[in-house]
């Protein structure tokens, strides 16, 4: 009888459909899917070859609900695993419950609750920022300084992230949000580049496989462009990083956290405990010498880290966000191209004819180019021109 693996997943996302879940079918699991938007897997995996041996309706935010159809359906699963940033306390309580290898608990509600790192990196004695929490219906705090960054608490993907200049701007923001009760989180404002590093551990050991150089936005917004593989910045701050990922205690199964470079050296901005998204997660199992899905789901299944060879070539992705709300009538098709020793890959993430809902964050990417190559100026020469080609419109 084949091991039993439980995903957990809340709207259907490329990294579930075409990389966790494929990769767990190759090892060799039967896999049962749980999510809260049974619908829409179900009519997804009726079009594809291979899909989850079970798609099962939950309450995927609530571990005990998990439990108990688990128990209902006498599944008794040998790894259970999710990639949702929301999910990931639901998931290690249930993996602890089930006497699965997991995570610390605790551990992924500090990194998803961003209030809760803050305070945990200053117990930690770590390199942080100053915040505060408020709802959209309380009073501003007295002396505030400006500018200052507003986010949700537990917020995703850069959405309803902004760079408050004054008082005035701040005020506008909270009133957006005074109907949703949702807590805000308050940070002083930290200017510099952006550096990622992606790490793997078994709960002992922890290996860093590299980082993005990411280019932001202008402000007030902060929409990641376009990033580098192993840029400066990654190579040159990484120890330091993951001292700082280390003493947090994200020591299991993938990590992708982020950091701004100041004059006194990495301040993480988040932890997100789970693996790079936006394209990127592709991108390293493109990339690497082993396959990154099949890899963090070893890890989750109890397997030692080892030693990983992370010799990989270099590697830059451009995202393409709408600037404004509309129809789009003119899409970019996919396609793949090779230049020389360059290979360059672009992918649509919105249809012909959607209408484009503008929210100033990853949600508005219209479509994805990446590109492989030995070395970054060369790939640079070898995009160029195929980017400046690219169409769509939105109106």
């Amino acid at each position: 009888m084949k091991p039993i693996m439980v995903i957990i997943t809340h709207v259907q996302n490329r990294a579930v459909t075409e990389g966790f879940i494929p990769a767990a079918l190759k090892l060799g699991y039967q896999v049962v899917l749980l999510t809260d938007h049974g619908l829409d897997h179900k009519h997804y995996f009726s079009l594809v070859c291979n899909g989850p041996d079970q798609i099962i309706e939950c309450d995927v935010f609530n571990p005990l609900a998990i439990i108990d159809l688990l128990d209902g359906h006498n599944i008794k699963p040998q790894v259970v695993f999710s990639n949702s940033d929301h999910l990931q306390t639901s998931n290690a309580l249930v993996a602890d419950y089930f006497s699965c290898p997991g995570k610390n608990w605790k551990t992924c509600y500090q990194a998803k609750n961003k209030a809760q790192m803050r305070q945990t990196l200053t117990t930690l004695g770590i390199e942080n920022v100053c915040s505060q929490t408020l709802f959209a219906s309380d009073p501003l705090p007295e002396n505030l300084t400006y500018p200052i960054i507003a986010k949700p608490r537990e917020g995703v993907s850069s959405l309803d992230v902004a760079l408050c200049e004054n008082e005035a701007a701040l005020i506008a923001y909270k009133d957006r949000f005074k109907k949703k009760s949702m807590p805000i989180l308050l940070e002083s404002y930290l200017e510099g580049p952006l550096f990622t590093l992606e790490t793997l551990g078994d709960g002992e050991n922890i290996a860093v496989i590299g980082g993005f150089d990411v280019q932001l936005s202008p402000l007030p917004h902060f929409i990641e462009l376009s990033a580098i593989w192993n840029g400066e910045n990654s190579a040159l701050f990484a120890a330091q990083a993951l001292q700082q990922v280390k003493a947090f205690g994200a020591n299991f199964g993938v990590c992708h956290s982020e950091f701004i470079v100041t004059a006194n050296g990495p301040v993480l901005v988040e932890i997100n405990y789970r693996s790079i998204g936006d394209g990127r997660e592709f991108l390293l199992n493109d990339l690497l010498t082993f396959n990154w899905f099949e890899k963090i789901l070893q890890l989750h299944a109890g397997e030692i880290l080892g030693v990983l060879n992370n010799d990989s070539e270099c590697a830059v992705i451009e995202y393409f966000p709408a600037y404004q709300s509309g129809l789009l009538k003119k899409n970019q098709s996919a396609f793949t191209k090779q230049l020389g020793a360059t290979n360059i890959n672009y992918q649509p993430l919105k249809e012909k004819n959607q209408y484009i809902t503008l929210s100033n964050s990853n949600k508005d990417y219209l479509g994805l180019l990446t590109a492989t190559g030995p070395t970054l100026k060369e790939i640079k020469q070898k995009t160029a021109s195929i980017i400046n080609e690219l169409i769509w419109e939105v109106n």
